[in-house]
């Protein structure tokens, strides 16, 4: 035998430490709960959201592949008829033959998946006793059946409601939940009349466990963004986590609560995924309300707000948290669900979780333990100038990967596209402040890179399983953050329908339109001086419009005092002041939320592109492999200026195939990249914009790959109704 350096000694000493370490690292035992995975939860199917239960967005065919992928066509088309806002963001799943969606409508469909052929439509409208119907976001729909293959049925999730539907026929299960659905406004710490609940990402399902999350408003009043378990068989409730700390429970003490507050958010608006082997639920929360650029009244670190969270899927117990962002005054909230996948990290195979941000920043972290795997280190951030407000002093950041955006904004990194769009841009920046990421809002404004629509959105990424990559859209756009001070307080019992009105303006519109209604062009049109009917401004108000999300949470009196403040002139909202007699009769805000996005005469980003790109992320070592520009705006492409990137929505998806199959931009089309370059293979102009995630199934031999086309959304382009199927030719 050969002797053994010293040096080389103690390697093998701690690399054997290392092993014990992770040989005897605590698992969950394996009992007759944790049991095989569902049948669908596979990499073959796309019978589950995202494509499987872990979120990884991957399927395991390679039949379309990079030497054939250029000969794809469009195999069929399916119109729903209706193509209204707010778009389609449903991301397809395939069951035995089936494909099942959601319109704007939030009706139900099923479609053959070989011929795109209308086999039933539910249409949940019927079973409401209220005439105002509803359409909002929605990212698609929840396949259930029991451990017997029976009692097979589509959870169709509606506003604050949760449908049962055979999954062959269509028809209402009725014996689920009460007269046939779950009613998400109750269980909850919160009169069920006040509670505001939207299920904007379906919820999955663990053995015979229906896990929820939603949306719910970011001003005051809010409500609480609590998870819930129910019983996929009858909709029993059967359990809570409680996102807001109550009294007594972990996490309480990091609030500073003031009486009369509506206290909510901290939701987890962009959906959930499962571990099938451990039983655990993980998801990932948004900022906390009131307010989103602004915590006075709500001091402290806030948990579980910005928090990545693992839950005992049977009972909702906690296992781990861990918060990527103490004290949100940015609406940083986290979009898209954590992302469960399998790395090797210095040799050893580790199970991981994956936590995308707005701010561009990767959060990778043990999957048992929520620790992280790559150094994060907690640094100090600039305090807040605004009286008040008290913004947490450190933050943490992952040392790697490395930030997948720009994090500061410099002069230099303004856009100089045209020297007319310098000019504009630079007057601009030049009025307000500037600092490194976390520098919070003041009354002067602040320019925040990335702004509340950068880094990543809601459509997530896509992992590799056999390189261990990520694939990641990411956005690059700056926000203009503002506070302006509202003085005093409304009595809301003795104030007029104009006064309240403006009192609901300056709590759910400022951050869009400013205050006074004075807008902020061109994204955000001024609305003084309205030339519409009031059945009109109802109409937008209920159904939204473009950009603007729908109100529904308004109750019909809101709405109507809403309208005549809108319809008021300027100078009655100029002479209005908010009274201070009854001060604690209703908590206005202390300061109205104004954050437009800083964007050049033309309504593009204001800094140099490029403003979207499609990154391939390394999770092995942290270490980001390419980037490219992802989409263009065709305005600018008639004008000559190519490959600027542009703002994404929707989510890619890669394939054996060795693709990368994405949608989600402003031109409206589908690409399909070469994972291991970024070069652009093939692309398909759509009717409209897809801003959905695309999935991708087998039926009678065939590979085929859909996608959504609804338009519309945070792009603002026109609406269609097109679900778009690709295959081969024959």
């Amino acid at each position: 035998m050969l002797p053994i350096h010293p040096k080389n000694l103690l390697l093998l000493i701690s690399s054997a430490l290392l092993f014990l370490v992770a040989c005897t690292h605590s698992e969950p035992e394996k009992t007759p709960e944790n049991r095989e995975a569902s049948r669908l939860n596979n990499h073959q199917d796309w019978g589950i959201y995202r494509g499987h239960a872990s979120g990884i967005q991957y399927s395991a065919l390679d039949q379309i592949h990079t030497g054939n992928v250029h000969t794809l066509e469009k195999a069929w088309e399916y119109h729903h008829g209706n193509p209204v806002g707010p778009g389609m963001y449903a991301n397809p799943i395939i069951v035995d033959g089936l494909l099942y969606f959601t319109t704007p409508e939030l009706n139900a469909v099923a479609l053959n998946a070989a011929t795109g052929s209308e086999v039933w439509v539910f249409r949940p409208d019927q079973y409401r006793d209220d005439e105002r119907p509803f359409r909002g976001r929605n990212r698609g729909l929840t396949y259930w059946e029991d451990e017997n293959g029976e009692n097979k049925r589509i959870l169709n999730f509606v506003k604050d409601r949760v449908y049962a539907i055979d999954a062959r026929t269509g028809n209402l299960i009725t014996s689920f939940g009460e007269n046939g659905w779950i009613d998400l406004r109750k269980n909850l710490p919160q009169d069920p009349e006040d509670v505001d609940f939207e299920a904007t990402t379906q919820g999955m399902v663990y053995q015979n466990v229906l896990i929820i999350g939603g949306r719910t408003p970011e001003g005051e009043p809010s409500s609480p963004g609590d998870v819930r378990g129910y019983d996929a068989l009858t909709g029993e409730f059967k359990w809570i986590f409680h996102t807001i700390p109550q009294p007594g429970e972990f996490g309480y003490d990091t609030w500073e609560f003031e009486d009369g507050v509506s206290y909510g958010g901290t939701n987890p608006w962009g959906g959930l995924t499962v571990d099938e082997e451990r039983g655990w639920v993980f998801f990932a929360t948004g900022s906390p309300a009131p307010d989103f650029i602004y915590g006075g009244m709500r001091k402290g670190e806030n948990l579980f707000a910005n928090c990545v969270i693992a839950l005992d899927a049977n009972t909702g117990k906690r296992m781990w948290h861990y918060q990527t962002l103490r004290h949100d005054i940015w609406d940083y909230d986290l979009p898209p669900a954590p992302i469960l996948a399998t790395v090797t990290t210095e040799g050893i195979s580790k199970d991981i979780v994956v936590q995308l941000t707005k701010q561009g920043l990767t959060f990778v972290l043990d999957r048992d333990t929520g620790e992280p795997v790559f150094p994060v280190v907690d640094l100090p951030v600039p305090p807040s100038k605004v009286p008040g407000e008290q913004a947490w002093p450190t933050q943490p950041f992952p040392l790697r990967p490395p930030p997948l955006n720009r994090t500061t904004l410099r002069e230099s990194d303004l856009s100089t596209i045209t020297p007319e769009t310098r000019d504009y841009v630079l007057n601009i920046f030049r009025q307000h402040e500037t600092g490194p990421l976390y520098t919070p809002a003041s009354m002067a404004g602040v320019i925040t890179m990335p702004g509340h629509q950068g880094g990543a959105e809601w459509g997530g990424a896509a992992f590799d399983p056999s390189t261990n990559v990520m694939f990641v859209n990411i956005n690059e756009a700056p926000t203009i953050h503002s506070l302006v001070p509202l003085t005093g307080s409304l009595d809301t019992a003795a104030a007029s329908p104009l006064q309240r009105g403006q009192m609901i303006y300056n709590t759910a519109c400022t951050s869009c339109h400013g205050i006074n209604k004075v807008g902020n062009p061109p994204l955000y049109p001024p609305l003084q001086n309205l030339g519409i009917s009031r059945d009109s401004i109802l109409s937008v108000l209920t159904y939204g419009r473009g950009m603007m999300p729908a109100f529904s949470h308004f109750s019909e009196k809101q709405l109507e005092e809403l309208v005549v403040y809108l319809q008021s002139n300027t100078a009655d909202a100029d002479q209005m002041q908010p009274n201070d007699a009854n001060a604690n009769a209703a908590k206005a805000p202390r300061y109205a939320n104004v954050a437009p996005f800083f964007v050049d005469q033309d309504g593009y980003p204001a800094i140099s592109p490029p403003w979207g790109t499609l990154n391939a992320v390394d999770l092995d070592k942290g270490e980001i492999l390419w980037k490219v520009p992802l989409g263009e705006y065709p305005e600018l492409v008639a004008r000559g200026i190519r490959h600027t990137g542009a703002k994404s929505f929707g989510g890619p998806v890669v394939t054996a195939g060795n693709l990368v199959f994405i949608a989600a931009t402003p031109d409206e089309k589908i690409r399909a990249f070469d994972k291991f370059t970024g070069q652009v293979l093939w692309e398909y102009q759509l009717p409209a914009g897809g801003y959905a995630t695309p999935s991708v199934y087998m039926i009678d031999g065939r590979q085929y790959v859909v996608i959504a086309a609804g338009g519309g959304g945070k792009n603002g382009t026109k609406h269609g109704d097109s679900v778009i199927a690709f295959t081969l030719p024959d």
